[in-house]
C-alpha cells in the first residue's frame, strides 16, 4: 500500500477550477474528455506541466488544495499519471472525489517542509507515513481505513462497489 514517485510541488490555495484544471474550458461537463483534461492540467501554474508530468508522479501542495472541488480535476491528475496528492490540507469532499476516481488525496500537515519538486517521496497509506527518500525526513498522516484502501486498490468507487456486490452474491 505504498506509493513512490517524483514530486511536483505547488503552493497554497490551488483551486480545482483555476489551478488544477480550467473548469470553464472543460468541453463536456457530462463526461470526461481525457485529452482535454490532460492538456490543461496545472497549466496556469506551470505552462509546460502536461509535457513534464510522468507515470507514477506525486503532487505535493500546501493548504486548501482543490477547493471548489469536482471530479474532473481528479480524473485529469490520475489520467496524467499522478498516483497521489499529499497536501497540507484539503476538504473532505475533494478527498472523496479523488478516491472515488482511484486517486488518493492525503492531508499531511508539514509535507511541504520536507518535499519539493524533483524529490522522491514514499507514501504509505497503511501506516500513515510520507517519507522523503533522499533525506529520510517524514511526516505522519491519518492512515487510510481498509474500506478506503479497497476502493484505491480497485481503481475507484465503481469497481469497489461491483466487487462488494459480487462478494455478497447479489
Amino acid at each position: 500500500m505504498t506509493i513512490t514517485g517524483r514530486v511536483w510541488a505547488f503552493g497554497d490555495n490551488v483551486s480545482a477550477d483555476n489551478g488544477i484544471i480550467q473548469y470553464s474550458q472543460v468541453p463536456d461537463l457530462g463526461s470526461f474528455d481525457i485529452p482535454a483534461l490532460k492538456a490543461m492540467l496545472f497549466v496556469l501554474l506551470d505552462p509546460d506541466f502536461p509535457q513534464k508530468v510522468g507515470e507514477g508522479d506525486i503532487v505535493v501542495a500546501g493548504r486548501n488544495f482543490g477547493h471548489h472541488s469536482h471530479p474532473h480535476a481528479c480524473v485529469a491528475m490520475r489520467e496524467s499519471g499522478i498516483r497521489a496528492c499529499v497536501v497540507e490540507s484539503t476538504d473532505s469532499a475533494f478527498i472523496r472525489k479523488g478516491l472515488n476516481n482511484g486517486l488518493p488525496i492525503v492531508p499531511c500537515p508539514g509535507i511541504t517542509q520536507i518535499a519539493g519538486t524533483g524529490d522522491q517521496l514514499e507514501v504509505d497509506l497503511v501506516s500513515g507515513v510520507a517519507r522523503n527518500l533522499a533525506t529520510g525526513e517524514e511526516r505522519r498522516f491519518r492512515p487510510y481505513a481498509e474500506s478506503m484502501l479497497q476502493v484505491w486498490r480497485l481503481g475507484g468507487l465503481a469497481p469497489a462497489l461491483k466487487e462488494r456486490v459480487s462478494a455478497a452474491g447479489l
